[in-house]
């Protein structure tokens, strides 16, 4: 596993107060599941169920598939290594800027790779050699979204080659469809969700794959034993009986981060890439992402997401995710400081 994720609070010692460096929804239900967790703690006397059963159950429900067709893991993050295991040693293709655990993941089990910007991605690509391609709808750090039609004619065109799609924040964009709906007519099309994104659970690790029979079938025994948690597996279930309701109001999260974009657009020496999600990448035209991100730490207890270590883009990068006016207002006044102590920038009025 790669370090330099966001959400690194453990780092900090307490300093940050305002967190914009994790894609996590500040709108959430966090605090409703961990309430009804506090009722549940017996749970934790006997082993977990190591097949996940009971919500393995519910999420087929919730996407009207057959239950053979998912596998519960322990985050997206294990998801992405019993796929990297399962194809130990094929070519695989990888998009980017990414995540960086599905390259990490894929290089941990000896693939062969290739890297394809994700704004190339159409389809027209020749994937033929490539065992798997792994990209993400919407895509993180930038929120580009792949269409339909894309992967549709990709999965077509390209039949004995795996499609990994990282669908983790397609709940949280209004203008992402759900990749679910195109399993039935593409045996090659593999994608993996998150819950800990959409609900705000990233302490419990769950996520899960859903993908052909065959293949959840050659991944169970990859697994290790117990890998996801009874109080997480009890969280899964609470949020697949209750998903509506806690689900968070994502339109208004867009129209904020939307909003917050805009404000950033307006500072002189920043470049916002637009973007349809509640996260967005920023570039600085002066210094680096390492030099802000240690003054807001330090000054103003807020902390970004470095994005030098994505693929493909610069130490100028960095990610945010939209948090309450109030924050956000805070963050536009200190980039406003930083870039005036800023050598060569001149903030204009």
């Amino acid at each position: 596993m790669l370090t330099g994720h966001g959400n690194d609070l453990y780092d900090y010692n307490g300093k940050i107060i305002a967190d914009f460096s994790s894609n996590i929804p500040y709108r959430n239900a966090s605090a409703q599941i961990a309430a009804h967790l506090s009722g549940c703690l017996h749970l934790i006397e006997n082993y977990p169920d190591p097949n996940a059963r009971t919500l393995t159950r519910e999420i087929a429900a919730h996407h009207n598939i057959p239950p053979e067709n998912v596998l519960v893991t322990n985050g997206s993050a294990e998801a992405f290594y019993l796929l990297a295991h399962l194809f130990a040693g094929k070519h695989s293709t990888i998009t980017y800027p990414a995540f960086a655990e599905y390259e990490d993941a894929c290089t941990v089990y000896r693939h062969t790779l290739s890297f394809l910007p994700v704004n190339e991605l159409c389809e027209s690509n020749d994937f033929t050699g490539s065992e798997t391609v792994w990209f993400a709808v919407p895509n993180n750090p930038d929120g580009i979204i792949v269409s339909d039609k894309t992967i549709k004619a990709l999965c077509d065109n390209h039949p004995h080659t795996r499609f990994i799609i990282d669908n983790a924040y397609g709940e949280l964009c209004p203008q992402c469809r759900s990749v679910v709906s195109l399993h039935a007519q593409h045996p090659n099309l593999i994608s993996v969700h998150s819950l800990t994104k959409t609900f705000a659970i990233p302490g419990l690790r769950l996520g899960y794959i859903i993908a052909g029979k065959s293949i959840i079938e050659q991944l169970q025994p990859l697994r290790t034993p117990w890998a996801v948690n009874a109080l997480a597996q009890e969280a899964g279930s609470f949020v697949m009986k209750n998903y509506n309701r806690l689900s968070p109001d994502v339109h208004a999260l867009c129209r904020e981060s939307y909003m917050f974009q805009q404000q950033l657009a307006a500072l002189p020496h920043l470049e916002a890439t637009p973007s349809p999600c509640n996260y967005f990448l920023v570039q600085l035209k002066e210094g680096t992402a390492s030099q802000l991100k240690s003054y807001l730490i330090d000054e103003h207890g807020i902390l970004i997401r470095d994005a030098g270590n994505f693929r493909g883009l610069s130490p100028r990068h960095f990610r945010l995710s939209v948090q309450e006016k109030a924050a956000n207002d805070r963050l536009v006044e200190a980039l406003r400081e930083f870039l005036k102590k800023t050598p060569r920038c001149t903030i204009l009025s």
